[in-house]
């Protein structure tokens, strides 16, 4: 009886998904560039999450001298484990365009994107709301 209920289950799930199909239709050129960014990005964010640390330390020490470096320095170890973790979910979902089309989850993009507007560099890496 109760292998009946898992398979009817799975049979159920596995018919939503093939209706949700159609929601994620897109040209296969765009859409294996976009999986492949999107696998590159979290490749790069899972291994660099760490450097997190020295850019807030940075950071906060250009901002307000010495508190601010050791406060931009618990900043990055959070900010550190945030993209690491962001980075192992763009790997595990890199097929599917979660969230938008393959957008980042966090803003910037990866790690190395210089902070070149004054919202990054007052609040550190962001996570994106789209």
């Amino acid at each position: 009886m109760c292998r009946q209920h898992i398979v009817v289950s799975l049979i159920v799930a596995v018919a939503c998904m093939m209706a949700a199909l159609p929601a994620f239709a897109m040209d296969a050129g765009q859409y294996a560039e976009s999986a492949g960014s999107k696998l590159g990005r979290g490749a790069v964010n899972t291994a660099t999450g760490w450097g997190e640390i020295p850019m807030q330390t940075y950071l906060g020490s250009q901002q307000d001298g010495v508190l601010g470096g050791v406060a931009g320095f618990f900043r990055g170890i959070g900010l550190g484990v945030a993209r690491t973790l962001t980075g192992a979910f763009e790997i595990a979902t890199f097929w599917a365009p979660v969230p938008g089309e393959f957008k980042p989850v966090m803003q910037p993009a990866t790690v190395f994107d210089w902070p070149t507007h004054q919202a990054y560099a007052k609040a550190g890496s962001q996570i994106s709301r789209q």
